[in-house]
C-alpha cells in the first residue's frame, strides 16, 4: 500500500473468483461477493505474517482467503448457516484452515484470537430472498432490516463486539458505501464512519475504484454507477484530551454555577501532575447530583456550546431522563476545536458511583 487516497481494483483472476457452481448454489447468485484483490492490499500493510484477520460478515470468505493468499491466519462469522457451508468449502479447495463460526456478534464470538478486523458490510435495501424456514438466522440478519435506524443500530452493537475483541492498537477497516434506494442516497458510508467514531480512533479512508464502463446521461440526472467504496481505517486506541482546553471548560461550569465533582483518572492526573504521569487521561469524569432539572440544565448549557451528546455513541438532545442516564451509566459530551484539541466529559450521576464504588475492592477506587 502506498500513499495515494484512491486506486482503481483489478479484477480477481478465474481461480481467486467465487467458483460457478458455489455461486449457483447460493440462492442470492453470489451477488454480493467481493474482490480478493480488494482485500490483500489491506491485509499486506495492517498485519504481520502468522497474525489473524477477522471477517465478522464473512459471506463467501473472500477476506479470509485473501489472508491466506498473504500468509496470515483467519476466522469468520457468518450469520446465514449454508453461505457458511458454502464459504467453508471454497477454503477447503485452497487448501485454507480458517474457522467460520455460524451466527453474529456480539452473541457469538470469533472462533480465535484475532488482530486484525477487515470487512464489507452487509447493505441496507439489498433485496435478500426471504425464507421462513431460515428461523432465527433469518431474524438476524441485516439485510432483512426493515427500517433504517434498526439496521443501524445492529451494526453498532456487532461493531461493540469487534472492539471487545481486537487487542489494543488492532485495526479495525470496514468498507463501505453510500446507497441509492428509490431514489433517495442514504449516507451509509457517512453514518457507518461516525458509529465507528464512537468505537475508535479515525485514521484515514481510501476510496476503492471498479472499472466500469461509463454511460452518459440525461441532462439533470443524477444516478451514478456506484462504482467505488470506501475504506474506513479505524483503530482500537487510547485518544487523550488537551488538559488546558478540559480545565478551562471545568472552570466555565463552575462559573456557570452548576455544581460537580472531579473523580477517575483526569482528577489523579491532576493531583499527581505531569512530571509522574506521562499518560495522558482520555476523558474527565464528573459526578453530578440526582437532579433532573439542573442535569438538564447542564446538558442545554453544553449544548449551546457545540458540545456532542451521546448515550454510548448514540447522539442525543436534552432533556434527558434520569432513568435512561442510569441505564447507561454515563453521558458523554464532547467538543474538538479547530486546532484538533479534545475536550471529553463524561457525566455521572453521584449516587450511582458510590452504588459502584462500594462493589469494587479498596485499590479500584
Amino acid at each position: 500500500m502506498d500513499s495515494r487516497s484512491w486506486w482503481v481494483l483489478e479484477p480477481d483472476p478465474p481461480e481467486h473468483g467465487l467458483p460457478d457452481d458455489l455461486r449457483a448454489r447460493d440462492r442470492f447468485g453470489g451477488r454480493d461477493c467481493g474482490w480478493v484483490a480488494q482485500m490483500r492490499p489491506f491485509v499486506r500493510h495492517f498485519t504481520r505474517p502468522g497474525q489473524c484477520v477477522f471477517d465478522p460478515f464473512c459471506g463467501f470468505a473472500t477476506t479470509l482467503l485473501a489472508a491466506a493468499l498473504e500468509g496470515r491466519q483467519a476466522c469468520g462469522i457468518e450469520i446465514d448457516a449454508d453461505r457458511a457451508a458454502l464459504a467453508r468449502e471454497r477454503l477447503r479447495r485452497h487448501g485454507v484452515d480458517a474457522p467460520i463460526a455460524v451466527g453474529s456478534l456480539p452473541d457469538t464470538a470469533p472462533p480465535r484470537a484475532i488482530d486484525l478486523c477487515l470487512t464489507n458490510v452487509p447493505y441496507f435495501g439489498c433485496r435478500w430472498p426471504q425464507d421462513d424456514t431460515q428461523g432465527a438466522a433469518a431474524a438476524g440478519q441485516l439485510y432483512l432490516e426493515r427500517d433504517y435506524a434498526a439496521y443501524l443500530e445492529r451494526l453498532r452493537d456487532i461493531f461493540h463486539g469487534v472492539r471487545a475483541a481486537l487487542p489494543d492498537g488492532g485495526f479495525c477497516i470496514a468498507m463501505v458505501e453510500n446507497v441509492v434506494i428509490d431514489q433517495r442516497m442514504l449516507p451509509l458510508a457517512w453514518d457507518l464512519g461516525r458509529l465507528l467514531g464512537g468505537l475508535f480512533v479515525a485514521h484515514e479512508e481510501r476510496l476503492l475504484c471498479y472499472p466500469r464502463e461509463a454511460v452518459a446521461l440525461p441532462a439533470a440526472t443524477t444516478r451514478g454507477d456506484r462504482s467505488h467504496e470506501y475504506a474506513l481505517i479505524f483503530q482500537k486506541a487510547r485518544e487523550t484530551i488537551c488538559i488546558a482546553s478540559t480545565q478551562a471548560e471545568l472552570q466555565a461550569i463552575e462559573q456557570a454555577g452548576f455544581a460537580f465533582e472531579l473523580y477517575g483518572s483526569f482528577a489523579r492526573w491532576l493531583q499527581r501532575g505531569d512530571a509522574d504521569s506521562p499518560r495522558l487521561p482520555a476523558d474527565a469524569d464528573l459526578l453530578l447530583p440526582d437532579d433532573e432539572a439542573r442535569f438538564n440544565q447542564l446538558l442545554h448549557w453544553l449544548h449551546e456550546r457545540h458540545y456532542q451528546l451521546s448515550l454510548w455513541g448514540e447522539p442525543i438532545l436534552p432533556p434527558v431522563r434520569l432513568q435512561q442516564l442510569r441505564a447507561h451509566w454515563y453521558l458523554r459530551a464532547q467538543r474538538r476545536d479547530r486546532l484538533g484539541r479534545l475536550v471529553r466529559l463524561d457525566l455521572c450521576l453521584a449516587s450511582q458511583a458510590a452504588e459502584y464504588l462500594r462493589g469494587q475492592p479498596d485499590s479500584a477506587r
